[in-house]
Protein backbone atom coordinates (compact mmCIF):
# COMPACT_ATOMS: atom_id res chain seq x y z
CA UNK A 1 0.00 0.00 0.00
CA UNK A 2 1.47 2.95 -1.30
CA UNK A 3 0.89 5.62 2.00
CA UNK A 4 0.06 8.76 -0.29
CA UNK A 5 -2.20 7.26 -2.73
CA UNK A 6 -5.60 5.98 -1.78
CA UNK A 7 -7.21 2.28 -2.42
CA UNK A 8 -9.87 1.13 -4.25
CA UNK A 9 -11.56 0.13 -1.46
CA UNK A 10 -10.56 3.50 0.83
CA UNK A 11 -11.69 5.87 -2.39
CA UNK A 12 -14.84 3.88 -2.49
CA UNK A 13 -15.36 4.27 1.76
CA UNK A 14 -14.80 7.45 1.23
CA UNK A 15 -16.88 8.79 -1.91
CA UNK A 16 -19.63 10.34 0.21
CA UNK A 17 -17.24 12.30 2.22
CA UNK A 18 -15.19 12.85 -0.34
CA UNK A 19 -18.07 14.75 -2.28
CA UNK A 20 -19.12 16.77 0.84
CA UNK A 21 -16.02 18.08 1.79
CA UNK A 22 -15.85 16.20 5.13
CA UNK A 23 -12.57 14.43 4.82
CA UNK A 24 -9.44 15.51 6.76
CA UNK A 25 -6.86 17.51 4.49
CA UNK A 26 -4.26 14.11 4.36
CA UNK A 27 -7.48 11.54 3.08
CA UNK A 28 -8.56 14.17 0.76
CA UNK A 29 -5.77 14.15 -0.99
CA UNK A 30 -5.02 10.33 -0.85
CA UNK A 31 -8.53 10.22 -2.25
CA UNK A 32 -7.82 13.12 -5.12
CA UNK A 33 -4.27 11.39 -6.25
CA UNK A 34 -6.04 7.99 -6.51
CA UNK A 35 -8.56 9.28 -8.58
CA UNK A 36 -6.11 10.71 -10.93
CA UNK A 37 -4.57 7.53 -11.65
CA UNK A 38 -8.08 5.19 -11.79
CA UNK A 39 -10.85 5.39 -14.31
CA UNK A 40 -13.15 2.60 -12.67
CA UNK A 41 -13.03 5.17 -9.74
CA UNK A 42 -13.46 8.04 -11.25
CA UNK A 43 -16.43 6.80 -13.31
CA UNK A 44 -17.69 5.47 -9.83
CA UNK A 45 -17.60 9.38 -8.81
CA UNK A 46 -18.95 10.63 -12.44
CA UNK A 47 -21.71 8.00 -11.56
CA UNK A 48 -22.74 8.90 -7.53
CA UNK A 49 -22.31 12.73 -8.35
CA UNK A 50 -25.32 12.31 -11.21
CA UNK A 51 -27.40 10.51 -8.41
CA UNK A 52 -26.86 13.19 -6.35
CA UNK A 53 -27.65 15.26 -9.07
CA UNK A 54 -31.02 13.65 -9.86
CA UNK A 55 -32.29 12.69 -6.17
CA UNK A 56 -31.84 16.68 -5.29
CA UNK A 57 -33.14 17.44 -8.38
CA UNK A 58 -36.54 15.39 -6.83
CA UNK A 59 -36.83 18.13 -4.43
CA UNK A 60 -37.46 20.78 -6.69
CA UNK A 61 -40.49 18.98 -8.10
CA UNK A 62 -43.73 20.46 -7.33
CA UNK A 63 -46.02 18.54 -4.73
CA UNK A 64 -48.95 17.08 -6.64
CA UNK A 65 -52.03 16.57 -4.81
CA UNK A 66 -54.28 13.67 -6.02
CA UNK A 67 -57.74 13.74 -6.89
CA UNK A 68 -59.67 12.58 -4.07
CA UNK A 69 -61.18 10.15 -5.92
CA UNK A 70 -57.57 8.54 -6.59
CA UNK A 71 -56.45 8.94 -2.88
CA UNK A 72 -59.87 7.16 -1.92
CA UNK A 73 -58.63 3.96 -4.11
CA UNK A 74 -55.34 3.96 -2.82
CA UNK A 75 -56.67 4.06 0.73
CA UNK A 76 -59.63 1.65 0.27
CA UNK A 77 -56.41 -0.45 -1.79
CA UNK A 78 -54.20 -0.53 1.27
CA UNK A 79 -57.46 -1.62 3.55
CA UNK A 80 -58.26 -4.35 1.66
CA UNK A 81 -54.64 -6.43 1.56
CA UNK A 82 -54.78 -5.63 5.58
CA UNK A 83 -54.73 -9.23 7.08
Amino acid sequence: MKPWVASHRETRDHLSEYVEGELDDRTRTRIMRHLARCDRCRAMLESFLRTLEQLRSLGDMEQVTPAPATANAVLRRIQQDEP
